[in-house]
């Protein structure tokens, strides 16, 4: 899998593979420190960019300790100290620049436009931290969530409300065909 930006750029195979091998690594680690490696450190000698256009606790301590239980480990990049797009560096000089450093990156923004583009240029994956369009990793999250409390969550019917046009509705819609939950919008 080259990036993650869209639920929908991936298989139901893809997502649910995702989906189960978190359920398993959760358990794993049910008794070990919140700092402690995972045994298997699958991302061990890797890092991760991370790029906060927008701010958030959540998922700034979601994805740093998620890299390093999985071994690697993870660099903050503040746009405003980058070029990231500014002065006479442009969005892919940026991401050239990115791709020789590190592993992945994870790009938190404003604007689905600069996710796309960036990622066009980087030679390394990208994640969607979030952007206007789209919030993958917290529908997949969420769905981790429901399937362990509850089971699958094919067939079950599930309520969004709010408004219908935004990140969070967007990437239920994404989910709700990949996954085949029913889905009811209220907005």
């Amino acid at each position: 899998m080259k990036n993650f930006i869209n639920i929908s750029d991936h298989s139901s195979n893809d997502l649910r593979a995702i989906i189960d091998e978190a359920k398993v690594r959760k358990l794993n680690r049910k008794n070990l420190n919140k700092s402690a490696l995972d045994d298997d450190k699958p991302f061990e000698g890797k890092s991760m960019a991370m790029i906060f256009e927008k701010p958030s606790t959540r998922t700034r301590m979601s994805f740093d300790i998620a890299v390093k239980q999985l071994g690697g480990s993870s660099i903050i990049l503040n746009p405003d100290g980058i070029h990231y797009g500014k002065g006479e560096e442009t969005l892919k000089d940026t991401a050239k620049v990115l791709s020789e450093y590190v592993d992945i990156v994870m790009l938190r923004t404003s604007s689905h436009k600069n996710l796309e583009e960036f990622g066009k240029h980087l030679e390394i994956p990208i994640i969607n931290g979030l952007s206007d369009i789209g919030h993958p990793c917290q529908i997949m999250s969420d769905i981790l969530t429901y399937e362990e409390e509850n089971g699958t969550i094919e067939n079950k019917i599930v309520a969004w409300l709010g408004d219908g046009n935004n990140n969070m509705s967007n990437s239920l819609i994404e989910a709700a065909g990949k996954f085949k939950f029913n889905l009811r919008i209220a907005c």
